[in-house]
């Protein structure tokens, strides 16, 4: 493109198209040249219509000459042609590419930074969003290791300038990487690491969900105008299932497990925790964490009813999100068979914690050793297989009210999922606490 029809002056202004009025009109018009704001940024974008004003100018300057003293007409008449033609390409040509940074005063009302924004900027900006939507600080944990592992693979790249292979690239990185590359390398970098041998790699499923998180950030970065395109979505070939693998206890299965064996468990090695922490699961649906970060307080009667307090109110309590945030009725089989008792010498003892055994660590949750604890009990008991671990106790509630034909609304405040729906989770209320109890947990 000829300088003549392009002029750029300041960066992050409006590219102008200038003029050069032909010698022969110029005693007509009383200028050699006029010049006229793009009301555009973009140079690819500028060059195009440059180009189709000169050739509009041309038009105009040769319909003059013809016209000769018949055509009366200014700079300004021209100008005024100019914009009204700009005007009818703005409606063929989506307006962001027109109008981006068209001008100071415009720049300064947008982020700056909008088409530099890097990896970590991204980061920053996505976590902080999860903890405003009140996402638990484990799964903002999970989000942030998955993003940053992203970083170390490619750098702190401006985010436009990922490709769809960085999206395949990624995935094929995944695959090699090993487990637990931190703490067994701890100075080796992603480069050193690909190129070992004969290591124990990242299993599908973690790579999975390293994948699924990074194209949620990347979503989540469409829907916020960063970006407009998820370079990483539909990379990772889905693995074909050759067998369904349920995720929750037969009723046999449960009996085994909440049967003479547990008790055993627990009185083999003073652990407590080890019988009423799965059997707390066993008859409310809670997650493990959230049992096993109960405070003493977090047990007590109200309305008549014993409850537990689930809630995010403290720095070593988190729930997975604000739905998470809930009270519990009590089963009356575990006040049977003897809870009340158990809380009430935890009590007594000045306790803060309701299984003091149980400890949190910088990454560790205080459910982590009774997660690993409760693996090794399903193998003693054959009861270990594909998809069952502690979590399946979960499963197993929720399966149960869904066969008895409880209320999904009262199955999802026990468990503490969200309603999914606005004029349930908004205006619906928490239920009553006997309906709560008597129409959902008494049904397990």
């Amino acid at each position: 493109m000829s300088r003549t029809y392009l002029v750029h002056r300041h960066p992050g202004q409006s590219f102008l198209f200038r003029s050069s009025i032909p010698k022969d009109l110029q005693p007509k018009f009383g200028s050699k040249q006029f010049q006229l704001s793009l009301r555009c940024g973009l140079l690819k974008q500028a060059k195009s219509l440059s180009q189709h004003l000169h050739n509009v100018t041309q038009k105009l300057y040769t319909t003059i000459r013809l016209g000769s003293n018949q055509i009366q007409i200014d700079i300004d008449q021209i100008k005024q042609t100019l914009r009204s033609e700009l005007a009818r390409l703005s409606e063929l040509i989506p307006a962001t590419s027109l109008n981006e940074q068209p001008n100071a005063e415009l720049k300064a009302n947008t982020d700056p930074d909008d088409k530099k924004t890097s990896l970590s900027d991204l980061s920053e900006r996505f976590i902080k969003a999860r903890k405003d939507r009140g996402f638990g600080e484990r799964t903002t944990d999970d989000y942030l290791d998955s993003n940053k592992l992203l970083i170390e693979v490619f750098g702190d790249l401006p985010i436009e300038s990922l490709t769809h292979q960085h999206g395949r690239d990624y995935v094929e990185i995944l695959k090699r990487l090993p487990t637990n590359r931190r703490r067994n390398f701890p100075d080796k970098s992603i480069k050193k690491l690909l190129r070992m041998r004969g290591l124990k790699v990242l299993s599908p499923r973690t790579v999975t969900k390293h994948v699924e998180r990074i194209s949620a950030l990347f979503n989540w970065a469409i829907k916020q105008g960063y970006t407009q395109t998820n370079v990483f979505r539909g990379k990772l070939e889905p693995s074909r299932a050759t067998e369904v693998h349920e995720k929750h206890f037969t009723q046999s299965e449960l009996e085994l497990i909440l049967g003479e064996s547990l008790p055993a468990e627990a009185q083999k090695k003073g652990r407590p925790e080890r019988y009423w922490v799965p059997m707390i699961a066993a008859y409310s649906g809670a997650r493990l964490n959230e049992i096993c970060q109960l405070d003493v307080d977090d047990i007590l009667k109200q309305d008549g009813i014993w409850v537990m307090d689930i809630q995010q109110n403290a720095v070593d309590k988190s729930v997975k999100t604000k739905a998470g945030n809930r009270l519990v009725p009590l089963h009356l089989k575990l006040l049977e068979l003897g809870f009340l008792d158990y809380w009430e010498q935890v009590k007594n003892s000045k306790k803060t914690k309701l299984f003091p055994n149980l400890k949190q660590g910088f990454r560790a949750t205080y459910g982590d050793s009774v997660s690993k604890w409760f693996a090794r009990y399903l193998m003693k008991l054959e009861v270990k297989k594909k998809g069952k671990n502690f979590h399946s106790l979960r499963h197993t509630v929720i399966n149960k009210l869904i066969t008895n034909q409880v209320y999904e609304p009262f199955i999802k405040e026990l468990v503490g999922h969200a309603h999914g729906s606005i004029t349930l989770d908004v205006y619906g209320g928490k239920k009553p606490l006997d309906v709560l109890l008597n129409e959902c947990v008494m049904k397990l």
